[in-house]
């Protein structure tokens, strides 16, 4: 027992020369913890460098949002797919409702699928663009505003963001942009685009033309097989109005009409198609008022008419169209009927036309539309496939569109 004793009080001393070592002693300096040095704080700066970008069409409707980030005081860089084919843009500061005019585009880098643009409203403090390969996507970041709050959010590779997505890495840098298609594009070719900006700039509109794609000479094209819900109709294309059937080649090869509703059908007169709206349209949606983003000059010839099976552009009326121009991608068939000399006379009257001896002869034996003469652009016409032009101009409507959908699933090359 005594020997137990001894044990506690040995170990009690050991305790309590332990706890006073712990304590200094009462003469040892307490030691201060190592400093961490915190990272800068670069998000309110850098969401002063985003901008908020909305596109428009010829007809001043919206396109799409996006975004892009500033790389000089009055130059916004953003991914050029995203604004290919709009007619003009606005933009405002994340932090600021007020939108200003987009004045074009300096210069573009389609390989990287980037563009920079002039635009009116300059900033001076533009955070500088890193030249480090994007590697930790998992660490980059970016900002945003939600009910007038700051909010930062992290990067997911999965996760399809908004075109022009500005991302930062943890020291504030900008580390890529988005794509809007669920990948970045790396800073160092922001950087690369820098080198190319200079004074001036140029009309968006014109990076409708702007391209590295080969596309398919039309002598190597006999025709075009439109592939519908409710059959194939097949056409070729005029080479006397070759500006348009360039841009129809364009279209087909681009995808641009797949998914596309027959959106009006007006019955023994036409069916039309091309409209960008009408791809992901609800029934009791409004369509018809979008095109790729640009219209084309009329280009009238002499001797082309729209007889039955003719493949025309159409175009707004005169109130909403002063240009006169037609609409890039939107084109009607003409099925109509046929008409006798007296009606054909009455319209030369009411309109003010002048039909030939070719015109009455086709308008009597194979019909069409007389009264379009000489107000729209024909460009081809039907081969094969009028027995479908025929159903679809007689399906049920809801006003001039189609009770049930009806799409053109594909557009498809015939070769010669």
């Amino acid at each position: 027992m005594p020997h137990f004793i001894s044990i506690i009080k040995y170990c009690s001393a050991a305790m309590l020369s332990i706890l006073v070592a712990s304590c200094g002693g009462g003469e040892k300096k307490e030691e201060k913890p190592a400093v961490v040095k915190a990272r800068p704080m670069h998000y309110s700066r850098n969401l002063d460098n985003m901008a908020h970008i909305i596109t428009y069409d010829v007809y001043g409707q919206k396109i799409a949002d996006g975004q892009g980030v500033y790389v000089a005081p009055d130059i916004v860089v953003t991914p050029f797919d995203f604004i290919k084919g709009a007619f003009t843009a606005k933009m405002n500061k994340m932090d600021n409702k007020q939108a200003v005019n987009v004045y074009g585009f300096v210069c573009y880098d389609i390989d990287n699928n980037l563009v920079a643009l002039r635009v009116g409203k300059r900033i001076q403090d533009v955070n500088p663009v890193d030249t480090a390969v994007v590697s930790g996507k998992d660490t980059l970041y970016t900002l945003s505003y939600n009910k007038g709050k700051m909010m930062r959010t992290f990067y997911t590779p999965t996760v399809k963001n908004v075109a022009g997505t500005a991302l930062f890495d943890m020291d504030g840098n900008l580390a890529a942009i988005c794509d809007g298609h669920e990948s970045v594009i790396d800073a160092t070719k922001v950087r690369a685009l820098m080198s190319h900006i200079g004074d001036g700039h140029e009309n968006i509109y014109d990076l409708r033309l702007k391209t590295n794609k080969v596309y398919p000479s039309y002598k190597t094209i006999s025709g075009m097989r439109i592939v519908t819900t409710m059959g194939n109709i097949t056409i070729r294309l005029y080479d006397e109005t070759p500006e348009y059937r360039d841009n129809f080649i364009r279209l087909v090869c681009d995808d641009f009409y797949d998914s596309l509703l027959v959106h009006r059908v007006l019955p023994n007169y036409l069916i039309q198609t091309g409209a960008a709206d009408s791809k992901h349209a609800k029934k009791d949606d409004v369509v018809g008022w979008q095109g790729p983003g640009y219209k084309l000059p009329m280009h009238l010839v002499d001797g082309i008419f729209h007889k039955r099976g003719v493949v025309s552009a159409s175009k707004l009326p005169s109130d909403h169209n002063s240009s006169n121009r037609s609409d890039g991608s939107q084109f009607f068939i003409v099925a109509g009927r046929k008409f006798t000399d007296s009606e054909l006379n009455e319209i030369e009257k009411d309109y003010g036309k002048k039909f030939s001896q070719r015109q009455r002869e086709a308008y009597r034996s194979v019909g069409g539309a007389p009264y379009l003469d000489g107000d729209y652009t024909i460009f081809g016409e039907v081969t094969s496939g009028m027995d479908v032009v025929d159903r679809i101009a007689d399906v049920k409507l809801n006003g001039d569109r189609p009770v049930e959908d009806i799409r053109v699933k594909d557009v498809v090359i015939i070769r010669k």
